[in-house]
């Protein structure tokens, strides 16, 4: 019999699932990752497990995975934790472009498994915890720290000791901020989580609006300073980081699959001119647009088609094709 299973039900009750933990001081092993881009009609081959865990984190589905006997539905922000010695095949052709990111660890041995539990039973002190907590399954309310994470560990190339230690601190770096946002699901109410999701999609579909924290309240009914608090909580960061980080992510999609020039990337990413661009680029990522768009390469990708190219994401030609005046940005309100 193979089971089907619905992320939104199982994580809004944040009741029964598998729970993996282990000592806070041990380090993560890492041993090779990637990101993954195909087109409708992709299915994932099968897949065996070999004494290590991978990690999947799905940034554009839906994508259809069966682990054992039970059939898993990732969607874009989704996480699937797979165990070792588990057949892992995919299931039904994708009915549109898929994209994930895929990571391969391993773990100590004396790592523990919690098999259909909640996460209260665990009794893990979430201001004091120590141990890593690692759900089989999650839906991220925000991955932008953790795709930072991924893109400097995979943007490290392992040719000694050191740049080896390097990789695994970044994967440490991931499991901690995958187990911290698993706790903090027992500080959050519902309601706010949901209200902030609903706020997180309408700054994402009016990100050429430039839109204040004033406005961004006026939307949802709250008081500025308020909302201002309640988002960084669910979020871990303020709604103005939230936009610039949503402008820098549509200018690294614009840098490694299109070949706008600087200037037009600027403005397809609704910044306010070419140098405040630039400037807040290279403080957000360490490096400027051009170097960005050449280090892009550097990164590992695979996929049943030789050199993919991979497709803009549908929000952003979106935006592109229904700004009237392409490059010019609104005034907030």
């Amino acid at each position: 019999m193979v089971y089907f299973f619905d992320f939104n039900q199982e994580i809004k009750a944040n009741n029964m699932m598998d729970y993996y933990t282990f000592d806070i001081d041990n380090t993560v092993t890492f041993m090779v990752g990637g990101v993954f881009a195909a087109q409708k009609g992709w299915k994932h081959s099968p897949r065996y497990h070999h004494g290590d865990y991978e990690l999947i984190i799905c940034t554009q589905g839906p994508l259809y995975i069966k682990l054992v006997d039970t059939e898993y539905t990732l969607n874009t922000n989704d996480m699937l934790f797979v165990p070792p010695y588990k057949l892992m095949t995919g299931t039904r052709l994708a009915p549109g472009n898929v994209e994930f990111y895929w990571l391969h660890f391993i773990l100590p041995k004396n790592i523990k498994v919690f098999k259909n539990t909640n996460l209260e039973s665990l009794a893990i002190d979430r201001q004091n915890p120590k141990s890593f907590v690692t759900p089989r399954q999650f839906r991220f309310t925000n991955l932008d720290h953790l795709i930072v994470l991924i893109h400097q560990l995979l943007n490290n190339n392992v040719q000694n000791v050191y740049d080896r230690k390097i990789a695994n601190h970044f994967s440490t770096m991931i499991l901690l901020e995958i187990s911290k946002s698993t706790l903090n699901q027992l500080a959050y109410k519902t309601s706010d989580i949901e209200r902030i999701d609903r706020l997180k999609e309408w700054i994402r579909a009016n990100l050429y609006k430039s839109p204040s924290v004033a406005y961004m309240a006026e939307e949802i009914q709250l008081n500025p300073q308020y909302l201002s608090r309640l988002f960084k909580k669910v979020t871990g960061i303020p709604p103005k980081k939230y936009l610039l980080q949503l402008k820098i992510q549509t200018a690294q999609a614009l840098l490694v699959r299109t070949n706008l020039s600087i200037k037009e990337v600027s403005a397809g990413s609704y910044f306010e001119n070419e140098k405040l661009f630039m400037r807040q680029f290279k403080q957000f990522c360490g490096m400027t647009p051009s170097e960005y768009r050449t280090q892009f390469d550097e990164i590992y990708h695979n996929n049943q088609i030789t050199s993919p190219v991979l497709p803009i994401p549908e929000e952003i030609t979106k935006h592109l094709n229904d700004v009237p005046d392409f490059g010019r940005i609104p005034k907030n309100k």
